[in-house]
């Protein structure tokens, strides 16, 4: 824990943070470096997950998920964050997106592959409403969201909140990992939504697509 928050990690500041159009997903052609963390921020109308995509990059037992969902704008959703997920982690692995491996393990844990099976990098999705969270570092990495009271952006409580299950989120990789080891993004989320994204090692600059901001610089604190 970290005594001087109240938080169970350290967030990391002032850091380079790189803003990118969801147009350039498609750029990232390499995995991330140690101490990077990319991110894509979407909503379940993603145009480049269009239905087709959706058809011909999700496996078989993915697609029947997608269509098992009660609800078909969760189903929707799904489909979209995993055709997200296997779009920008084919480009790292110069594969195609139905060639990478995602297996679904305990706890909702995501363990990605390359075609292969020997290459593996970290990643973490999560939900909130129409918006989709995808993280990729070479690292244990976990994705916290949580919902601030009306009015008050950037609540302590909605902040420790989101950095609570991100790190729970995270340590399914990494069982009683030690609690220094854990460093945390404040991420920009949309209207009430706060996002916490942490990572098991220092983080020391940040990709992120998605997010609708002009220039590039250091990201919230």
């Amino acid at each position: 824990m970290d005594d001087s928050t109240g938080l169970p990690l350290e967030l990391a500041d002032n850091l380079p943070w790189h803003f990118h159009d969801l147009a350039k997903s498609r750029t990232v052609d390499r995995v991330p470096e140690k101490g990077e963390v990319c991110l894509w921020l979407v909503t379940s109308e993603f145009r480049f997950a269009s239905a087709s995509n959706i058809g011909s990059w999700l496996s078989i037992a993915e697609r029947r998920r997608a269509r098992l969902y009660p609800n078909s704008s969760i189903g929707r959703r799904f489909g979209v964050a995993r055709a997200t997920l296997r779009l920008v982690v084919s480009q790292m692995f110069a594969c195609r997106p139905q060639e990478v491996r995602v297996e679904d393990a305990p706890d909702e844990r995501l363990v990605v592959r390359d075609a292969s099976g020997e290459r593996s990098l970290g990643v973490d999705v999560s939900y909130s409403g129409i918006w989709i969270v995808v993280a990729v570092a070479a690292a244990n990495v976990g994705i916290g969201l949580s919902i601030e009271a009306p009015g008050v952006q950037g609540a302590p409580a909605a902040v420790a909140e989101a950095a609570r299950r991100a790190r729970a989120r995270a340590e399914r990789g990494e069982p009683g990992a030690d609690s220094s080891s854990w460093h945390g993004l404040v991420l920009p989320m949309p209207g009430e939504i706060c996002g916490v994204v942490a990572v098991d090692q220092p983080v020391t600059g940040v990709q992120a697509f998605g997010w609708d901001r002009s220039a590039e610089g250091t990201g919230p604190r």
